[in-house]
């Protein structure tokens, strides 16, 4: 598997977000992921406040290693959100009953509102 990072006018991107009934047209950071030249998933975030981004996409085509390919995507968002200098990433839900909840408090994200996760960024000195 191969992730690439692009932005929201990737048209794998567009058409990704498309299937899942979703238009995606802020800036963002967006990476896809590539299975045997077929993209199986997608994650971006854009600028949240000036210490945040947001992470505003999660999907995935295969079932199969669902989980851990989530896991995959989040990791490198994050790492891209840190070389960009931002403190933290957040995450909002449209109800408590996601099914993305699980993976994101096992990535130490935690509820600061009734539907907004955050995760501060340990910063080494």
């Amino acid at each position: 598997m191969e992730i690439i990072v692009t932005d929201e006018r990737d048209e794998r991107f567009v058409e990704m977000c498309s299937s899942f009934g979703c238009e995606v047209n802020d800036p963002q950071v967006v990476l896809l992921l590539n299975n045997f030249g077929k993209t199986v998933g997608c994650a971006s975030f854009k600028v949240y406040d000036s210490e945040s981004a947001e992470i505003t996409t999660l999907f995935l085509n295969s079932y199969d290693n669902r989980e851990r390919i989530s896991y995959k995507l989040i990791r490198q968002l994050e790492k891209i959100a840190m070389d960009y200098e931002f403190k933290s990433i957040v995450v909002s839900f449209d109800s408590r009953e996601d099914i993305l909840i699980d993976v994101f408090e096992k990535l130490d994200y935690r509820f600061v509102d009734d539907l907004l996760m955050k995760k501060e960024f340990k910063i080494l000195i």
